[in-house]
């Protein structure tokens, strides 16, 4: 485990895994999500500011909650993010469905490239006994 310095309170602690927040931030953001997420389930068709204003949440943080897609918002919400490669509005994450299945292909190519030589390089190195040898 590695010690840092959480965001929120400036106290050290020992991280984990991610956002750098320690334990006690990370309870507190907790129930602000609990509170955002009741928010819009019963105002669905608010902006950013009246969602901040209205829950006491920084809106900042309520952006994490999106991009993270802990919170998706509604096809016609006036909030929204945008894909971080083409740049099309999205409702959650940090990327658009075409842009997340040209990434995977892409992915899944530089795999296959990679395997494939792998096992070429084992079977180069793969060495075999005289069958004669163990003949008696």
């Amino acid at each position: 485990m590695e010690t840092k310095v959480c965001v929120s309170c400036k106290s050290i602690f020992y991280y984990i895994a991610g956002p750098v927040v320690c334990p006690k931030c990370r309870a507190a953001e907790e129930e602000q999500f609990k509170i955002v997420k009741e928010y819009l389930r019963e105002n669905p068709g608010a902006n950013l500011p009246e969602v901040s204003e209205a829950t006491g949440v920084n809106s900042k943080l309520i952006l994490r909650f999106l991009r993270e897609e802990r919170l998706e918002v509604s096809a016609n919400s006036p909030i929204s993010i945008t894909c971080e490669r083409c740049g099309k509005n999205i409702l959650t994450g940090t990327m658009c469905n075409e842009c997340q299945s040209e990434m995977l292909k892409t992915l899944n190519k530089m795999k296959g490239s990679f395997v494939g030589k792998e096992q070429d390089e084992v079977k180069s190195k793969m060495r075999f006994l005289d069958k004669t040898l163990n003949k008696k």
